[in-house]
């Protein structure tokens, strides 16, 4: 969870600047885009149109977007036959992620529930999304309640050959 207060322009464009230095498949740069979604108003039609039941408490309906000040969507103009976009999108936002933690801003990737909003055609409109625009992603950060801190774990398997 997130406080209401929003996060300063100098972090937004920390934010933004390490978005533009992620490592993206050759001629990819172009056809990427980011939507910056700030507006309370904006913002709560949103969370609301990507409410999901709980998967550790069936029938409890939560807020997707845990109440952040700021969403940014990423989106690509198409999507090629391997889905390069994918992870280039995946990209976009660790490197969006690196720069809100060292700032001390908390911060999560949002994907799931964005199937909700793509099939929203008045949240999309709203977004003022260029033809052909298609969101992939998105990413929410702002001051977070508690403090962060390192989650333990299970580890992901390795196997060396």
């Amino acid at each position: 969870m997130y406080e209401k207060q929003q996060i300063t322009e100098e972090q937004l464009q920390k934010i933004l600047e390490a978005a533009q230095n992620a490592p993206l498949a050759v001629g990819n740069r172009p056809k990427a885009r980011l939507t910056v979604v700030q507006e309370p108003e904006l913002l709560d039609e949103i969370r609301k149109c990507c409410q999901t039941e709980s998967r550790k408490n069936p029938g409890v309906i939560r807020d997707s977007l845990y109440c952040a000040p700021t969403l940014i969507l990423v989106s690509e103009t198409s999507l090629s036959e391997d889905r390069i976009e994918l992870c280039d999108a995946a990209c976009i936002i660790e490197n969006m992620m690196l720069e809100a933690t060292s700032l001390g801003l908390g911060c999560c990737y949002i994907w799931g529930c964005l199937s909700k909003l793509r099939a929203n055609h008045v949240l999309l409109k709203k977004l003022d999304l260029e033809e052909g625009q298609v969101i992939l992603s998105g990413f929410i950060c702002g001051m977070p309640v508690k403090p962060l801190y390192a989650k333990k774990r299970e580890a992901i398997s390795v196997v060396r050959l």
